[in-house]
């Protein structure tokens, strides 16, 4: 579960962080239930380049950039070697050229179906030559598009939290690793959230001894404190209109959900003292909320309809569900859930039905969609280590994306 540092956590705030970290430790016999995953057949698609002409280094720095959003899309082949045509299976080459240094830099870059002999993109880039690498990751997107049949996630961005024995660190960095910095330090940093844009950062803060719902905006580095409320101020999640989040409050008694504005000033009260109540993630239209709950006795997966102000229950498999995200497409959601001691990922459609089991050995907690729906981000421990993984939506393949023993509540939305 979530390890926090005993010799700088107060008792009481360790109570309050484990309520909104959505860990009731009472209930951590988890029922017993079998988990079988029927796993994808997947084969890998072949992509060939040999690199991209024009002066050696800055060629060097682009094909890198490339053959790594290529790779941390899981689903490619990456061969770097000269294309073979009318291959017999379906297969692509990427190449380029660099036009101009200055005083523009200027590339081309160019997919072809080697199967069908045809140009699948061509795409010509134009301005500083810093830009380099987002002109690849544009690139890439759109092939990937053209290969895979759904949007690519280069262009996109990732925050998560550091520990550190200084502090917490709340870090920031493009999807291929690049450009990390910490935007943020406290002494605990909770559930950082991207907007929907990527250009705002919600999270808890204990700076000043309790916890309170800060937004930072990427751009400018400006942040406000919007929930200081007495008591529990925790979890915060992003409607897609961005002027708004769901918080979990404790002013009034039990925690409960609480929609808000980016002032701080409460528009609705959601839930009203059935148990522990957290957030977890909005439908895509915002019509909806799928939260945490344990007011059956257990932690449970609900839905929030927004138009009738009812609840329904989603999960009753297990009896420990906890941090559901929504997928931008709409037609899944993944939480994790505790199985025989272990946190295993499961999705399952948002009207109910049977949950598929994603991950198989390791454990793993707060997952979270990426942008396009294809992808699933979670911290655990897996066969490679510790850290960050990354996953297919249907669970056919996953890498570790991000290693560390000290990383934990990943986020991520695209760059816009």
């Amino acid at each position: 579960m979530i390890n926090l540092n005993f010799q700088r956590v107060k008792k009481g705030l360790w109570f309050w962080a484990l309520c909104f970290a959505i860990f009731w430790a009472s209930l951590l016999k988890a029922e017993e239930i079998t988990v079988v995953i029927d796993k994808p057949t997947f084969s890998p698609i072949p992509v060939r380049f040999s690199g991209i002409k024009g002066p050696r280094e800055v060629s060097h720095r682009l094909v890198t950039v490339l053959e790594q959003d290529l790779k941390l899309h899981l689903v490619f082949d990456v061969l770097r070697e000269p294309p073979v045509r009318g291959a017999h299976l379906k297969e692509y080459f990427i190449s380029g050229e660099i036009l101009s240094l200055s005083p523009a830099f200027k590339v081309s870059l160019k997919l072809e179906d080697l199967f069908t002999e045809e140009i699948l993109l061509y795409k010509a880039f134009q301005g500083p030559i810093e830009a380099g690498r987002y002109m690849i990751h544009r690139f890439v997107d759109q092939a990937v598009e053209k290969m895979a049949g759904f949007p690519g996630v280069a262009y996109s961005r990732v925050a998560f939290v550091r520990r550190t024995p200084q502090g917490d660190e709340l870090c920031v960095m493009d999807y291929d690793h690049y450009g990390l910095r910490v935007v943020y330090k406290a002494p605990i940093i909770l559930t950082p959230r991207l907007s929907p844009s990527g250009r705002l950062l919600a999270f808890v803060s204990y700076e000043r001894g309790r916890p309170e719902v800060m937004v930072l905006e990427l751009s400018s580095g400006r942040i406000r404190r919007v929930s200081a409320y007495p008591g529990l101020n925790s979890s915060p999640v992003w409607h897609p209109d961005e002027k708004r989040l769901v918080v979990t409050l404790s002013k009034d008694g039990a925690p409960d959900l609480y929609l808000i504005d980016l002032k701080g000033r409460i528009l609705r009260r959601l839930t009203y003292g059935q148990g522990v109540s957290t957030g977890g993630s909005f439908s895509p239209d915002g019509k909806y909320l799928a939260f945490v709950s344990d007011r059956t006795g257990s932690p449970q997966i609900y839905i929030y309809d927004f138009l009738t102000g009812g609840t329904r229950r989603l999960t009753f498999s297990g009896k420990y569900n906890v941090s559901p995200s929504w997928s931008p497409r709409g037609d899944r959601i993944v939480y994790a859930g505790n199985v025989k001691g272990r946190f295993v990922l499961f999705t399952l459609d948002p009207e109910g039905g049977l949950p598929v089991a994603i991950s198989e050995e390791g454990s793993y907690e707060a997952p979270v969609f990426g942008p396009n729906g294809n992808f699933i981000l979670a911290s655990g421990r897996g066969p490679e280590g510790r850290g960050l993984y990354l996953f297919l939506a249907n669970g056919a393949v996953h890498r570790l994306y991000l290693p560390g023993d000290n990383i934990s509540f990943a986020s991520w939305s695209n760059i816009r």
